[in-house]
């Protein structure tokens, strides 16, 4: 696994994300790879950190949400597995 370095480049961060906890629940946002540096792990690295870093400060579940198949996979990889699908209501087109 890759480490919080590994994530930097000479002109920042490739990959980040954040984790909002309340309540020993926690839930991880917004995990994001640059383009040019996608397909090395810098996700899974995030994502792991992030996890970690909870558990650290106590929490006792942390949850996420996979965009496809491919990114469940990753997490997957890592830790997590499956309990259920999210759902989304959006207002009709006009």
């Amino acid at each position: 696994m890759l480490d919080l370095e590994d994530i930097f480049g000479p002109d920042g961060p490739l990959a980040a994300g954040s984790c909002q906890a309340a309540g020993g629940v926690a839930e991880i946002t917004g995990v994001g790879v640059l383009p040019a540096d996608r397909r090395r792990g810098l996700g899974a690295a995030v994502t792991a950190l992030l996890a970690a870093h909870a558990r650290e400060r106590g929490v006792e579940i942390i949850f996420l949400s996979a965009s496809d198949d491919a990114v469940a996979r990753v997490y997957a990889r890592i830790g997590f597995r499956e309990i259920g699908t999210a759902m989304i209501a959006e207002p009709p087109a006009a």
